[in-house]
């Protein structure tokens, strides 16, 4: 028996180790989540040693198949460290990973120079090259390891010691054939011998460690299982492809060239089958039902379904038709919703242009029997001939659109608020209680979420109304007062309505009564602003000067010392404030008595105060009534000045005070922001 023989022998034992290793992981039971990332290990290591046979394929090739499963271990070791539990640890060893990787990916333009020059000392010198790499990537590889066990707490040891012993076992046997390699040129068989045991004994401690139910906290995403598994798919390749070319190239010249040609054919085939959608959404299928417990990854699902929903970019219901097609990989979908008369009609639509749906897309009854448990209907049965809605049957506009594929039914209390057709994926399957389940969790989330959306809208809705009604209250205080003055021009115009004096008076005061409705129209219109515009300097001397010119002509109005700071506010709605304030006060004082207006200040606000000296007003009524809406001490009067003259000053920014003793009178304070002040501030954050 020769030794080419036993080598050969052992190196087929110890990769049918690794895949029977591998499957038992795959059929455990126990399914623990390290298992994917294992199993493309082992994988990879079992095509490593049918490829090391000797006369397989040529060195060169050796190279990049040992590239190829080294870095299906670095990927498994890069995700103990985070499945630890210790994701700060990446950090420092991050640049580690990446030299390593790097060491590796060397290897194909090494295998590209050794194909090139084929003189002998050339390609010894650039196998010591490849040896070197492969015995640094070693060493940190083992490096790694004892970075892994050593920094885990004493309650992880015992959890991930069979992992460890694997990983030392194999690479402390690597790294002295690396180094043999290195210095020998060719190993020995004892040295070949040696590594196919350590893989063997690797495989077996990979196993017990794959039989911890639960023991490691380690959840590989789905991302990284089929990257995993493509790499193991790719040394398949590499090894059948190597293995042909050396066996036809050591016959005959002209027949390796065909090999290498039906080589690229048969790539190019492969390539092309793997870009198809309906194989690669099957493999996806596959590879999720036999690797993992759970078709889903609830977490990955919830945090895609969350994101989907929170984001702005579209409409919420469209948003809604998109966080259920990603999680069922549909390529769009459509919501009916219930309309004014209780029919369902469309109200959004997701990767579906051509969509033709009638104006009732559902009758209520038959959208409330879909809703009734709040399953999921799959439409291919239903146009099989299963019928789950009693007398009612779904309309013949969809049945007809074969991209509709599935009915899910939003419900949330006992209602159905929408239901979504989605589009027939590429690769469609028949649903299970997983899907089920799935899809009646996630139609109650997003049915909730529509309904607080649509409630929110209602909210906004109802609220503007509010503004608008407050707006026309305000307006109608004001008309009040327009009607009084207009009611009194009429009298007094039959007593004086021949003297040339009154009548030009009445022009001016009609005139002022027409551009006050228009401004008080104005400001209905503008009711989303809360009727200011945008604050401006405005003197506030001016201001009353402007708005008690007949007041102050009559007397009944004295102004005091003051008045030269400039204040920010909109000039209309101060003018107004003041007219409500100084006509209150008169009411408010004896006759013959006058109402005072000062201009107090501070190191950052104007105000302006308008004192009188009449009944005053009790502690209770300023807590509870003064600005209390439609509440009044007049006989007449709406009860919304006082409350209207609070609303537009703080709408302006500031603040409206207010001091009052039964017997002695009223203060009223307007304050608002000095115009320096906020010039000073715009320079400093310019």
């Amino acid at each position: 028996m020769s030794a080419t023989f036993v080598v050969s022998l052992v190196q087929a034992l110890a990769a049918l180790a690794c895949l029977a290793s591998a499957y038992m992981l795959w059929r455990g039971q126990a399914a623990a989540p390290s298992r994917a990332l294992v199993i493309a290990g082992l994988g990879t290591a079992a095509a490593h040693m049918l490829a090391s046979t000797p006369g397989i394929i040529d060195p060169a090739g050796i190279w990049l198949v040992t590239a190829l499963r080294n870095l299906v271990w670095l990927a498994l070791i890069r995700a103990l460290f985070a499945a630890d539990g210790r994701h700060a640890s990446l950090r420092p060893v991050e640049p580690l990973l990446v030299a390593l990787a790097l060491a590796e990916l060397l290897q194909v333009p090494l295998a590209v120079m050794a194909g090139i020059f084929s003189d002998p000392v050339a390609f010894s010198l650039m196998a010591k090259v490849s040896a070197i790499f492969h015995l640094l990537f070693a060493i940190g590889i083992l490096v790694l390891v004892h970075n892994l066990y050593g920094g885990a707490g004493p309650q992880q040891r015992p959890r991930i010691k069979w992992m460890a012993g694997a990983l030392v076992v194999a690479w402390g046997t690597e790294l002295n054939v690396f180094a043999a390699s290195y210095l020998w040129g060719e190993l020995p068989v004892a040295m070949e011998l040696l590594r196919a045991s350590a893989w063997a004994v690797a495989a077996f401690f990979l196993w017990l460690d794959g039989r911890q139910s639960g023991a490691r906290e380690f959840s590989p995403s789905r991302t990284v299982t089929f990257q995993s598994l493509s790499l193991i798919v790719i040394a398949l390749y590499l090894f059948a492809l190597f293995t042909i070319d050396g066996a036809v190239t050591g016959d005959d010249p002209g027949l390796g060239i065909v090999g290498r040609f039906g080589a690229v054919v048969f790539a190019v085939a492969i390539g092309a089958l793997l870009a198809s959608r309906n194989l690669r959404a099957w493999l996806r299928d596959m590879i999720v039902r036999n690797l993992f417990r759970h078709r889903y990854d609830y977490r990955e699902e919830w945090l895609r379904l969350s994101a989907t929903v929170g984001a702005n970019s579209a409409p919420a219901e469209q948003r809604a038709v998109q966080a259920l097609a990603d999680i069922m990989d549909s390529p769009g979908g459509f919501l009916l919703s219930p309309g004014d008369e209780g029919a369902f009609e469309l109200s959004a639509h997701w990767h579906w242009p051509t969509l033709d749906v009638p104006a009732t897309g559902l009758s209520e009854p038959l959208a409330r029997i879909i809703g009734h448990d709040g399953a999921a209907i799959e439409l291919d049965a239903v146009r099989g001939g299963h019928q789950p809605f009693g007398g009612h049957h779904l309309p013949e506009w969809l049945l007809s659109t074969e991209r509709a594929w599935l009915l899910v039914p939003l419900q949330v209390d006992g209602r159905t608020t929408g239901v979504i057709v989605l589009a027939r994926p590429a690769y469609s399957r028949a649903l299970d209680w997983e899907d089920h389940d799935l899809l009646r969790i996630v139609g109650q989330q997003l049915a909730a979420h529509l309904s607080q959306n649509q409630a929110q809208k209602a909210l906004l809705e109802s609220a503007r109304f509010e503004e608008f009604n407050r707006r026309m209250a305000f307006v109608m205080h004001d008309i009040k007062n327009l009607a009084s003055q207009f009611g009194l021009l009429v009298s007094n115009a039959e007593r004086h309505i021949e003297k040339p004096a009154f009548r030009a008076d009445m022009l001016v005061t009609l005139r002022k009564a027409t551009e006050r409705l228009e401004s008080l129209l104005g400001r209905l219109s503008s009711y989303g602003a809360n009727g200011v515009g945008k604050p401006v300097p405005v003197a506030p001397l001016d201001a009353v000067h402007s708005a008690l010119k007949s007041e102050l002509a009559s007397g009944l109005v004295e102004i005091g010392h003051g008045g030269g700071a400039t204040m920010l506010g909109d000039r209309e709605a101060l003018e107004t404030v003041l007219k409500h304030l100084v006509r209150n006060a008169i009411e408010a004082s004896e006759p013959g008595q006058k109402v005072e207006i000062h201009f107090p200040g501070t190191d950052r606000m104007a105000g302006v105060a308008i004192v009188d000296s009449g009944s005053g007003m009790t502690p209770e009524f300023l807590r509870a009534g003064l600005f209390k809406p439609f509440v009044s001490t007049k006989n007449n009067g709406f009860g919304i000045g006082a409350y209207e003259a609070r609303e537009l000053v703080r709408a302006m920014g500031g603040r409206l005070e207010v001091e009052s003793r039964v017997g002695a009178g009223s203060r009223f304070v307007i304050w608002l922001p000095r115009a320096a002040d906020l010039a000073d501030e715009d320079r400093k954050v310019a």
